[in-house]
Parts: structure tokens; C-alpha cells; sequence
């Protein structure tokens, strides 16, 4: 063993998991090592968790060292076996002089053997090899894969730990209402990774969208979708037309258009689909529901916690509050004219009161950090400004 657990102590948490921080010292003469991992037993399997991001490495010669782990709840609260596993080892490690060594004479032993058949010798005069003494190797191939390894360090668990199975129900209360409440002032938390990621997409897709935006004011674009000024004299049929254009040609992924709401200081590139993979990117326009300019509801769906997170406080949304849909052939504003809650089955609310209301439904899931329901926002089209093609004046 490299490490000493001398303490573990509840040292805060958040939804559904306790962060337990373990202070201890390296043995001494022990090298550096990566941030170690903590090995839980789970009922009938063992698990591997994480240092928290950001973890320095720990430090041989008897260094102090603090690491901070965030425990699922019902691993922090229970009774399993907890141990502590080092790392790789970062920097020089005197054994590896040792197995260079071994590596080294082996290599001699080879060469003599391989010297001797080569001038004939009987293979019977040739004696075996003896055997490389490992005793850290042998004992790690003897320990079973999934279990604590012969390095592994039992982790003594803390009282305040255990004190937290009465407080289990209030804890996680607390979670989910830090969760779902209006948090505009408070914390703003968002997965980072795919928040870069969903950042550096739309990034390309604003570039994407210019283009589309100067396709669409063209005279061509209007022929193309059988809307010119000769043949279709109002604004509104116009747009009408190159919205189905743009429907039929866009593929999944692929920009629409800019959402704004200023409510929530959200302004995001929309794009074609609700896959994941289009979510990736930004807020998604539900394929077979009308797009802005066509009759009947158009519905767009948007991430709360992950990748960008455009819609994380769509729950801020308020009656009369305007959201703006730019398309390359119009403007379009929409008033809000409520929330509601519903089933993650329930398809009503992507679906026209007639055939001819136009309409703007948002949808994500909610609560925060859940999928278990939906929560819709939904409003009416007060305004619509046709522009590129569909602008009065825009002729071949």
C-alpha cells in the first residue's frame, strides 16, 4: 500500500450524490501518483469512482493529501466496503529500474540460448529458464479484476455519513427544489463539456445561416419556390411558399433560422430535427410541424442542462413576453401565452386547435437534471415582417 486513509468526512453535496473529501499521507519513499480512484462496493459488484476534475497529483516522501469524491447517495449512506486505490505512478518509480533490470537479463539469457542453438547444441543440454521473481506483479494477476487490488487501501467511513440516512428524504426535497426553482439570480450550472461543444456548433452555424440568409433574398429563390412577384402578389403567400422550400430541402441538423427571447437572454441558431444529435447543436424544430410563416404550430424543442442549455429558464417565461423567430424570408414575433406541464407521451401540445392558428410551442424537460415530464411554453403569433425574397419589391 502507497497511501494511509487517516480521515473521511462529509464535506458537502448536491443532487443525488454526497461529496466525501478523504485526507491521509503517502507512505514515505513512495513516488507520485496520479489522483487515486475510490473502489465502493455496490451489492454484488464493485465500482470505481473518480477524483473530482481538477485533482492534483499526489505527492510521495509522506505528503499530505486531501481528494474529494461525489458519492451517489445510496453508496454514502450505506454499508459497503470502501477502499482507496493510487494511481499511475507519475515520474520516476524505483521500480522501474528494478524491472529494466530483470527485462535486461532475460534479453542476456535469450541471446545465449538463441547463440547455442545456432551452433548445434542438443536442445536437452539447453537448461530452462528460471523463473523472474514479481512479487507486486503476481499477486496483482492473482486479484481478482473487478475487486480491490493487493495496493488498495481500506477507507474508514465517517460518523457524519452515516448521519445522513435519517436526513436521506429531506436532502434529496432540497435537491430537487434547487433544481426546478427560478434560479435566474442564483446558481447557473450547465454540463461543460457539451456546453464547448454545443458553443463551437453554433459558432459554425451562424456562419451557415448568413449563407442562408443571402440564398433566400435572391430573386432565384423566389422562382425556385414558385412565389415571384409576377405569379404572387402578397407578402404572405410568399413566405408561405419559401417556408415549404426550406422544409423540403433542409436536411436534419442543418440551420433554419435565430430564435430570441429576451426573457431568458437566449438568442440561438434553430436547426432541423429533435434527434440528439441535432439537440447537440442548438434548439431543434420538430419535423412534420409547421415552420414560421405556415399555417398551424410550429414546435421547437431545447436542452435545460446540457449542451449550451437555450431553454434552462424557460420556466421564467411570463404571459405576453415576445419571442422572435428571424427565418431568411420573414420575421416573426410571438406573444407567450402560458406554461403548462405535461407526460414526455403527450403530442396534443404540437398539435393546431384548426388547421389555419399559428402558433409557437417550446418544449423541454423538466425538472431540472430530469426527463420525467415536459414543460411547454406556448404562444401566438402577433407580427410577421417578410424579408429576403419575400420582401414587396423583390423581382427578377
Amino acid at each position: 500500500m502507497t497511501l494511509d486513509v487517516a480521515q473521511a468526512q462529509y464535506a458537502g453535496g448536491g443532487p443525488g450524490h454526497a461529496l466525501v473529501r478523504l485526507l491521509g499521507r503517502a507512505r514515505a519513499g513512495a513516488p507520485a501518483t496520479a489522483p487515486p480512484t475510490l473502489l465502493a462496493a455496490d451489492g454484488g459488484r464493485w465500482v470505481r469512482l473518480a477524483a473530482v476534475p481538477g485533482t492534483p497529483v499526489v505527492r510521495g516522501d509522506g505528503a499530505a493529501f486531501g481528494v474529494d469524491f461525489e458519492v451517489p447517495l445510496h453508496l454514502a449512506v450505506g454499508d459497503g466496503q470502501w477502499f482507496l486505490e493510487p494511481g499511475a505512478t507519475v515520474g520516476p518509480d524505483p521500480r522501474v529500474a528494478s524491472l529494466a533490470a530483470r527485462i535486461a537479463a532475460l534479453g542476456d539469457e535469450i541471446a545465449a540460448l538463441r547463440a547455442r542453438v545456432d551452433a548445434g547444441e542438443a536442445a536437452a543440454s539447453v537448461p530452462p529458464l528460471a523463473p523472474v521473481p514479481d512479487p507486486e506483479g503476481d499477486a496483482a494477476l492473482a486479484a481478482e479484476p473487478d475487486a480491490p487490488s493487493a495496493r488498495a487501501t481500506p477507507v474508514p467511513r465517517a460518523a457524519r455519513l452515516r448521519a445522513l440516512r435519517p436526513g436521506l428524504p429531506a436532502v434529496l426535497m432540497a435537491a430537487g427544489a434547487l433544481a426546478v426553482g427560478d434560479a435566474v439570480a442564483t446558481v447557473v450550472w450547465q454540463e461543460p463539456v457539451s456546453a464547448l461543444w454545443a458553443s463551437h456548433e453554433q459558432a459554425a452555424l451562424n456562419g451557415d445561416l448568413d449563407k442562408l440568409d443571402a440564398t433566400y433574398a435572391t430573386p432565384q429563390a423566389a422562382d425556385a419556390a414558385g412565389a415571384n412577384a409576377e405569379t404572387v402578389t402578397s407578402p404572405a403567400q410568399r413566405m408561405r411558399a419559401l417556408a415549404a422550400r426550406l422544409e423540403g430541402t433542409t436536411r436534419a441538423g442543418k440551420p433554419l433560422g435565430k430564435l430570441t427571447i429576451k426573457r431568458i437572454h437566449a438568442t440561438y441558431v434553430m436547426v432541423q430535427g429533435t434527434r440528439a444529435s441535432s439537440l447537440a447543436k442548438g434548439p431543434g424544430h420538430y419535423s412534420g410541424t409547421a415552420l414560421p410563416g405556415q399555417p398551424g404550430t410550429t414546435g421547437i424543442a431545447g436542452h435545460r442542462t446540457t449542451y449550451g442549455a437555450p431553454f434552462r429558464h424557460i420556466d421564467a417565461l411570463r404571459r405576453g413576453d415576445a419571442i422572435t423567430v428571424t427565418m431568411p424570408y420573414g420575421r416573426f414575433v410571438y406573444r407567450v401565452e402560458g406554461l403548462k406541464i405535461v407526460k414526455p407521451s403527450d403530442a396534443a401540445v404540437l398539435q393546431s386547435a384548426t388547421t389555419t392558428t399559428p402558433r409557437l410551442v417550446l418544449t423541454a424537460c423538466h425538472p431540472l437534471y430530469s426527463a420525467a415530464q415536459r414543460i411547454v411554453a406556448v404562444a401566438r403569433l402577433v407580427s410577421a415582417t417578410p424579408r429576403g425574397a419575400a420582401a414587396p419589391g423583390t423581382t427578377a
